[in-house]
């Protein structure tokens, strides 16, 4: 790739983010949106941004995740452990050819052993994908919330060398939902909202 193909690129790029941003939205009724984020450079990822489209959607096309209940009356949620140490709702990289949604179901199944409902969109946004010689592109995040219809809780069995391996799962209701945890706020917040 020459330095002149990558602003294209990135300018089709975020075309495409606007547009799922936007379908997003529309499909679930949300318009609720957060700042964007930084994400990256990953130690896996080369130095410079791809040639094509189709090559930076094979590598990341953005982020989803679910904020997942145990059951619909939102009693307990569950959370995985990350490798950088904190608790989190299951969430991964959008691959490609899928949408948000189906990103945030596959990798709570994944991590937790859980299939999913997805029963709201809590907010949409952007982050700003990094790559270490400086450039970036701006890919969709989509915050979803639903509970678990069937499966078990179970730990993720990928190898350890694997950079997004859950390290635990856990269940959590309102007394013991970790303070450091993301989505702390959203969560309890949720939680709260099934003793008004």
């Amino acid at each position: 790739m020459t330095v002149e193909d990558w602003p294209r690129v990135r300018a089709q790029v975020a075309e495409r983010t606007d547009r799922v941003l936007a379908d997003l939205r529309a499909d679930w009724g949300t318009t609720r949106t957060v700042d964007t984020l930084e994400f990256g450079p990953r130690s896996f990822d080369p130095d410079e941004p791809p040639a094509t489209v189709e090559d930076q959607l094979e590598r990341i096309g953005g982020i989803a995740s679910v904020i997942v209940f145990y059951t619909a009356t939102r009693e307990e949620t569950v959370l995985v452990y990350n490798p950088g140490g904190f608790w989190e709702p299951p969430g991964g990289v959008v691959e490609r050819d899928q949408t948000p949604a189906d990103a945030a179901r596959a990798e709570a199944r994944e991590e937790t052993g859980l299939d999913v409902e997805l029963t709201d969109l809590l907010y949409t946004g952007r982050i700003e994908f990094q790559y270490a010689n400086g450039a970036s592109v701006p890919l969709p995040l989509a915050q979803f919330v639903g509970h678990r219809v069937d499966g078990s809780l179970e730990i993720e069995r990928e190898g350890s060398d694997h950079p997004g391996v859950t390290r635990a799962t856990g269940l959590f209701d309102a007394a013991t939902l970790p303070e450091d945890a993301r989505e702390h706020d959203e969560i309890r917040r949720l939680l709260a909202d099934t003793t008004d």
